[in-house]
């Protein structure tokens, strides 16, 4: 199949105008804080390409004529790149996960608006709550996330996404915008930016041009240890999460309470145990796949098959044609 792609500049088509002059196209899913990029390579012999503005927002589609083409989203120019010889401009961008309205772009400047409050005997799903609504999005927490009890915490100086990430890190999860949302979610866990659930890709030899997979030790800590204080008994309480035996690892530092001590210790097993077994594929492009997609490897072989979680994807469409090369982790759940 042949592959086709599509640029609107600022919602202007630009793609038969630089049609000729395509190097390279390649756009970088990434799961979690990561930021997912584009890259356009062109030819700028005769320098008669015009510059784009930083900040010009670019929606591409990818895909073949034969089946047509996949929308891969709205992203935003993050800076020009010139180079010769041979002369070359590159365009680097990033996924402008916010969306393109004056609504998005205040959403946007009021999370990183720097803010300083204390948070006192709340739910985590409270905060997220809160914060959602201030910066006009609606909420979507995971049901465990959202229980944990946080007695006290001092947002000082610090912009919203910054503690929102701050706590996604403690707990093991990813928070991010994502249209009109707020996510909260356990990493892992299989889901697009949107927080929608991906539907598996299946994949046999056949299909795979390249594959590589690293499996490591999945079980080296059975257990995590975490320890909270009691005021009342003045005493440091320790919190063993996972399985009976040994190894297992101690967390520093105490938590206010088991609930919180218990969360902590639970999210740093989760992750301990996440992605010690990691693989990579290279395959015919596939503009379905993404970041979070469910990646279900079958006729390999044992220790390869069974269900794999995409962490990076990246689609590149160049003078080889187009293809698609997927960076994953083992799900927890294979």
């Amino acid at each position: 199949m042949r592959p086709a792609w599509r640029i609107l500049a600022d919602a202007r088509d630009i793609t038969a105008a630089i049609a000729d002059r395509l190097v390279s196209l390649r756009l970088s899913d990434a799961a979690g804080e990561q930021s997912d990029t584009a890259e356009i390579r062109l030819d700028d012999r005769g320098h008669r390409i015009e510059l784009p503005r930083t900040g010009a927002e670019l929606e591409i589609s990818i895909g073949y004529r034969e089946t047509g083409l996949a929308d891969m989203g709205l992203w935003v120019v993050d800076e020009i790149e010139l180079q010769g010889p041979p002369s070359t401009l590159l365009i680097r961008a990033h996924a402008a996960h916010l969306g393109r309205s004056e609504t998005a772009r205040h959403r946007k400047a009021t999370l990183r608006q720097s803010r300083t409050q204390g948070w006192d005997d709340l739910t985590l799903g409270d905060l997220v709550a809160t914060i959602a609504r201030r910066n006009g999005f609606e909420p979507r927490v995971d049901e465990f996330l959202a229980a944990i009890h946080i007695p006290h915490l001092d947002q000082t100086d610090e912009s919203d996404l910054h503690l929102l990430t701050r706590l996604a890190r403690q707990y093991d999860a990813v928070a991010k915008p994502a249209g009109g949302h707020l996510l909260f979610v356990p990493r892992g866990e299989d889901r697009a930016a949107s927080g929608r659930q991906l539907s598996p890709v299946t994949l046999t030899p056949e299909e795979v041009t390249r594959w590589q997979v690293t499996l490591a030790d999945r079980g080296k800590y059975r257990a995590v240890i975490s320890h909270w204080h009691d005021k009342l008994s003045g005493k440091r309480v320790p919190v063993r999460v996972g399985e009976s035996g040994e190894p297992s690892k101690s967390l520093l530092g105490d938590y206010p309470d088991e609930a919180s001590a218990r969360a902590a210790a639970q999210s740093r097993l989760a992750a301990l145990n996440r992605g010690s077994s990691t693989g990579r594929l290279v395959l015919p492009g596939n503009p379905l796949l993404a970041a979070g997609t469910p990646v279900i490897l079958t006729g390999f072989r044992e220790g390869v098959d069974g269900t794999w979680s995409a962490t990076r994807v990246t689609h590149t469409i160049d003078g080889s044609g187009y293809r698609t090369e997927i960076d994953a982790e083992l799900s927890k759940n294979s």
